[in-house]
Formats: C-alpha cells, sequence, structure tokens
C-alpha cells in the first residue's frame, strides 16, 4: 500500500525484507512499553493490529471498501477521497502553497508634506497570483486632494518557496505620481521583503523600496510599510506607510484600509 510505502521509508535497510506484519509488531511493542510506563493501557490497539495482513508492500492502494467509513463519509470530505486516491506529499505541499493570499484593498489614506497637505481614497488588488508559478501582479492608485495622486502596477517574483515564512521580491512596473511641487512617471523598479507572521492571510507584514522614472528627467524613491491583520477568514485590516522623496521634497502617506481574501 502506499501509506505503507511510506512509513516503510522510515525503518533501517536492514529491516526491509521484514514482513509488513513483523514491522507493526515492533511498534506495537513500543507503544506497549511506552504507554505501559504512562499507566495507560494499550489493550484497544490489539483489534486493531489483529487486522493487519501479511500483505507485501506493493499491493493496491487503498479504497473505499478497504477502510470502515460510511460512503456518506467519504463523500462528505474532499480530503479523504484524495487520501483514498493517493498519498499526497504533505511536506512538499506545505514548503510551496503559497504562506501569504491574494488581497483587494479599499482604504483612507492621508498625506503630509513640507508646504501642504491632503488625504483621499486608496484602492488596490495585492499579489494575484500568475498560475502556480511564484510571480504575482499588483495594482494600485490613489484620489487625493491638495494635488496628491498617483498609481501604478507591479510584477513581483518571489525567489524564496511560496509556504515560507518570509520571502524576498525583485519588483518591476510603471508607476505615476503626482505631489504638490512634482510630476513623475515611468518605469519602477525596486525590491520587497514580505514577514509572514500567521499564514494563508492572517498576519503579515511586508517592507519595499522602489526608483519611479527610471532613465527619465526626474526620479521619485517610494518607500512604503505594510502591516495586516485577519479579523475573519476573509477580511482583514491593514495599515500602510509611505515615502515619497523627490529632489529634496518629501511626502510621507499613512493610509488604513479593508482587505478581502478571495477564494481564487
Amino acid at each position: 500500500m502506499p501509506l505503507f510505502k511510506s512509513l516503510s521509508a522510515f525503518f533501517p535497510r536492514g529491516l526491509a525484507g521484514y514482513s509488513l506484519k513483523c514491522s507493526i509488531g515492533l511498534i506495537y511493542l513500543a507503544l506497549h512499553l511506552t504507554l505501559n510506563w504512562g499507566g495507560v493501557s494499550v489493550a484497544s490497539a490489539r483489534p486493531l493490529l489483529t487486522q493487519v495482513d501479511d500483505s507485501p508492500l506493493d499491493s493496491e492502494p487503498l479504497n473505499s471498501e478497504s477502510v470502515d467509513l460510511s460512503p456518506e463519509i467519504i463523500e462528505g470530505s474532499p480530503v479523504l477521497q484524495r487520501w483514498l486516491q493517493e498519498v499526497p506529499n504533505v511536506l512538499e505541499e506545505i514548503h510551496n502553497d503559497p504562506s501569504f493570499r491574494t488581497r483587494v484593498r479599499v482604504g483612507y489614506a492621508q498625506v503630509t508634506s513640507s508646504d501642504d497637505e491632503g488625504s483621499g481614497v486608496n484602492v488596490g488588488v495585492e499579489d494575484l497570483f500568475i498560475g502556480d508559478t511564484r510571480l504575482t501582479v499588483s495594482g494600485d492608485y490613489f484620489a487625493g486632494s491638495g494635488g496628491f495622486s498617483g498609481g501604478g502596477a507591479q510584477l513581483r517574483y518571489y525567489v524564496l518557496p511560496l509556504g515560507g515564512y518570509f520571502n524576498l521580491a525583485p519588483v518591476v512596473g510603471y508607476r505615476q505620481i503626482e505631489g504638490e511641487s512634482y510630476s513623475t512617471s515611468g518605469v519602477e523598479l525596486g525590491g520587497r521583503a514580505m514577514l509572514v507572521l500567521s499564514r494563508t492571510g492572517g498576519a503579515d507584514l511586508s517592507l519595499g523600496y522602489s526608483v519611479v522614472g527610471v532613465g527619465g528627467e526626474q526620479t521619485v524613491g517610494l518607500g512604503t510599510l505594510v502591516v495586516g491583520y485577519a479579523v475573519t477568514p476573509e477580511f482583514r485590516l491593514s495599515t500602510d506607510l509611505r515615502r515619497q522623496d523627490a529632489d529634496g521634497e518629501n511626502d510621507t502617506r499613512f493610509g488604513i484600509a479593508i482587505e478581502w481574501m478571495p477564494r481564487l
């Protein structure tokens, strides 16, 4: 059975010639000694062991007839159905399944500069995955008062496995920025670091820096810090701090937003 093949990988090579019943007998002996020392009886485990055949490890895969479960339970459990078809590589899935999710954001932001201030609405989409790759698409737009506005789109490629708690991504995109005394647009190049505090969107922190208008007459440095925390399985609150530096003109934008995490 595939399940027993997986278990056999944990035994030394010297035991490879032993029968399955002999191997399980060793496991039972270890359980018996451990649990009896802890004052727990293992009598309830004997019926399970007596049901094990001395079958070869290359026997047929598990099916609904080989497990003592009702058809209703099997039909209502996609996970169980999958395990009956083939035992998955759980470790590999945890390693590569994204620890963060796509977010759709809408919120309010306040901008402060050396001479003036403004406020407005910020909308965006963060980390829309392209297929089963590490490449994502992000975009945002800010419409504010006082002459402050801007928006752009980014491609991010996460260089580390997506299931980890830390990741890095180079960023390339296009952005347009309007400030009180400056205006620029063009290619955006930079990088992004993400720290996942709780998997699947529960909580994370990201830090990024990029240069807008690369190769143009005027460039703007853009630094961002974003923190998000889930309040329900599909919604969360986030705050972001953004600083724009353009030839001695510094703008700081602070925002708060509601994020929806769709199940794609």
